[in-house]
C-alpha cells in the first residue's frame, strides 16, 4: 500500500510540476515577446509581421540579434530574413 501511495504522489508532483513548468514557458514566451516590441520599432521593424508563427527559439535569436552591436540596418535585414523564413 505504502508503494502504491508513494507511485501516486509521485505522479502527481510530475503533473504539477509540468503543469507549473507550462505555464511558466509561456510567461517567459509572453515577457520575451513584448520586451522586443519596442526595439524593433526603434530599428524599423514593424512588431505586427512577427505574427504569432515564431518560436521561441527564434525569438530569442531575433532578441540576440537586437542586442548586438550590429547597424539598425544589419539587425534589420536579420530579423526580417527570420520573419520571411517563417
Amino acid at each position: 500500500m505504502k508503494l502504491k501511495m508513494t507511485a501516486a504522489a509521485a505522479l502527481i508532483a510530475l503533473t504539477a510540476g509540468a503543469a507549473f513548468a507550462d505555464g511558466h514557458a509561456g510567461q517567459g514566451f509572453n515577457m520575451l515577446q513584448t520586451a522586443l516590441m519596442s526595439e524593433l520599432e526603434r530599428i524599423g521593424v514593424d512588431p505586427a509581421s512577427m505574427g504569432d508563427d515564431l518560436t521561441l527559439g527564434e525569438i530569442a535569436t531575433i532578441k540576440t540579434i537586437v542586442d548586438s552591436e550590429d547597424s539598425d540596418a544589419q539587425k534589420k535585414g536579420r530579423i526580417e530574413a527570420i520573419i520571411a523564413n517563417n
